[in-house]
């Protein structure tokens, strides 16, 4: 079995996932750009929300079932690990990388937060 392959996949399964989510958390913003600070909180507030999805589905991952997962479809069935190992090495592999994502999205949910305090501060400072 092929680990970085197994990795590759488990990477390309929850990228997707996770790459359509933030194409609709951007255009969610791009659609309110008339109002940047409303656009910069709401963005913020979804980019943390779904943080919270992927640790969630992080920490169910490892119980539950690998044959209901993407990467178990992904894998050739030349590929796929025995049964006895499937559960523990699809489960932590999937844990990691959505874990990862996790921590992208909250990382993206701060910045947004901070440009909209940073927004804030200077519509104080130069407010007519």
């Amino acid at each position: 079995m092929d680990w970085s392959r197994l990795n590759d996949l488990a990477m390309l399964s929850v990228s997707r996932a996770c790459g359509f989510a933030g194409l609709g958390i951007f255009c969610f913003m791009v659609g309110m750009a008339g109002y940047p600070l409303v656009a910069l909180k709401s963005g913020a507030v979804l980019l943390m929300f779904s943080a919270g999805v992927l640790v969630i589905k992080g920490q169910r991952s490892p119980v539950r079932s690998y044959k209901r997962t993407e990467l178990w479809i992904l894998l050739q069935p030349q590929e796929r690990p025995h049964a006895r190992f499937a559960q523990q090495i699809i489960g932590q592999t999937l844990r990691d990388i959505y874990l990862r994502f996790a921590r992208y999205f909250a990382t993206a949910g701060f910045a947004c937060f901070g440009a909209a305090m940073v927004l804030e501060l200077i519509g104080a400072v130069f407010a007519p």
